[in-house]
């Protein structure tokens, strides 16, 4: 992908707050399929989801990232570019409200 697709990615303020975190963590922890999950910030409160499913396929992997985005999910704007890899798929998600601030997320299903 072109870095100027990435563009938006990388200018994009976000907003994370502690309990995003928990209310991830709890999402995730009831979600079909998924064995187990890691969710962490960094310092520009970027979010990072790991998730490691029961048996990977990537339709088990799609659906569990469109529930978390839809679980995220602010009411004006949605986006998000996905990578397949072997056994691993690598979603960039950011959502927001108007303007630019809102969730970062960076989402790894193996």
């Amino acid at each position: 992908m072109e870095a100027v697709n990435w563009k938006i990615f990388e200018e994009f303020r976000p907003h994370a707050e502690p309990e995003m975190l928990e209310d991830i963590r709890l999402f995730l922890g009831v979600e079909e399929g998924v064995s187990e999950c890691r969710v962490e910030t960094d310092e520009s409160r970027k979010i990072y989801v790991n998730i490691l499913l029961d048996r990977f396929s990537y339709l088990l992997a799609k659906n569990v990232f469109l529930h978390l985005s839809e679980f995220m999910r602010h009411s004006y704007f949605n986006v998000y570019v996905c990578e397949e890899m072997e056994e691993r798929v690598c979603y960039r998600f950011i959502t927001g409200l108007s303007g630019k601030d809102g969730v970062k997320m960076e989402v790894v299903i193996g």
